[in-house]
């Protein structure tokens, strides 16, 4: 890749997996917009599979009453089905409708759900600081290895190397046959962070980003976690440490030639890589990856409102401030609409003028939405898992 391509995606994917922290930053609460209802509602998404997970018994001492610490427990899409985590410590596999293997961990996951590229080894995190893998065919445990303390986001499996941030500001690699750590990192922690990470992103064979709740990205190699170049990110400025706070939690999304980045700061960052220029800067603040519809980028903003610029000049094209306060998750693109959920487990339809045109119900506050091969799957914060075709 050109030096000033890699430079670019340096600046643009700033902190995401914003770890090691000993304070986080909680929103106030506000009260989320009332529903509208719909006047002639679209049929766009078709119910697939849904399930509630087994919650187990692992829960540790004082976590049942907590339950607005709403986790992303992300599933991971395999052949005909499906990988799940629940909160509680029990992994499922399912072929769509059939569940194939349940394994209790006995430990609170607070990870979710790797798999490697072969589909045949799956990873998860426990708040004690386990990592464990799974024969993803029959759930059997393959190994288990402790670390000082929990990652919040699921590992990124690239080849042979198990890759985690874990919440004390260390950056782990490890053997994806053995569990064995094979190198580790260690990153400056911050005292106020954003709640919440993306997982590591593998740029290519030889590089593996990560970011950190310091601000910075560490670009290593993911065989032996030598580091390759760091940078500083981040445009906001203040007295005080929150004031401070540039955070990228959602992932860059990249369109052809063009890369674009959120930042918790207000930034809403378009790139050309091809000349290594920035293409506009739009203001809105979000920690979620944004999608693309034909021109238009949408992003779902902290504060509820979903904001539509044109992707080439960022021109604002429509805002939506009709699901205010509601927590949405990221946008994804399901043909020629853009869903977004909230927290009260419904997902909503925009069209591409910004009206929302229909609705589908789960159960559960949503954190985040997955859009692989023309299906949509979720996973709540009371563990009902839906997939929905489209």
């Amino acid at each position: 890749m050109h030096s000033f391509k890699k430079t670019v995606l340096v600046c643009a994917v700033s902190a995401l997996a914003l770890t090691g922290c000993q304070k986080t930053l909680k929103a106030e609460e506000k009260k989320p917009a009332k529903l509208v209802n719909i006047t002639s509602p679209v049929s766009v998404l078709s119910p697939v599979f849904q399930a509630s997970l087994d919650q187990g018994r692992s829960l540790i001492k004082g976590e049942r009453a907590s339950r607005k610490d709403v986790i992303d427990l992300q599933v991971a899409p395999s052949n005909n089905g499906l990988i799940a985590a629940s909160r509680g410590g029990v992994v499922s596999a399912f072929d769509g409708k059939q569940n194939l293997w349940t394994a209790d961990l006995k430990e609170a996951i607070t990870s979710g759900v790797a798999i490697d590229e072969s589909g045949t080894v799956v990873v998860v995190g426990t708040r004690s600081g386990k990592v464990i893998a799974l024969n993803a065919a029959t759930g059997d445990k393959l190994w288990e290895t402790s670390l000082p303390t929990s990652s919040p986001t699921p590992a990124l499996i690239h080849r042979d190397r198990v890759l985690l941030s874990a919440n004390n500001g260390v950056l782990y690699g490890l053997n994806l046959r053995t569990g064995a750590t094979v190198w580790q990192f260690s990153t400056q922690r911050a005292d106020v962070s954003v709640r919440g990470a993306a997982r590591p992103l593998a740029l290519d064979a030889q590089t593996a980003l990560f970011g950190t709740a310091d601000g910075r990205i560490h670009a290593l190699d993911p065989n032996t976690g030598s580091p390759l170049w760091t940078r500083r990110v981040g445009m906001a400025t203040g007295g005080s440490a929150v004031e401070r706070m540039s955070d990228v939690d959602g992932a860059p999304l990249v369109v052809g030639q063009h890369l674009y980045v959120t930042s918790f700061s207000g930034q809403l960052a378009a790139y050309d890589m091809a000349t290594g220029r920035a293409m506009f800067v739009s203001k809105i603040a979000s920690v979620k990856s944004p999608a693309v519809l034909g021109d238009a980028l949408i992003v779902a903003g902290l504060d509820g409102d979903v904001k539509a610029v044109n992707r080439l000049t960022g021109e604002t094209l429509w805002v939506s401030d009709s699901l205010k306060h509601r927590k949405l998750t990221n946008p994804v693109t399901v043909g020629n609409h853009v869903a977004v959920g909230d927290l009260d487990g419904v997902i909503h339809l925009f069209d591409r003028a910004g009206n929302i045109v229909s609705r589908v119900q789960t159960k559960g506050q949503l954190t985040s939405l997955q859009a692989i091969n023309n299906r949509l799957y979720t996973q709540s914060a009371t563990g009902v898992v839906s997939v929905w075709q489209f």
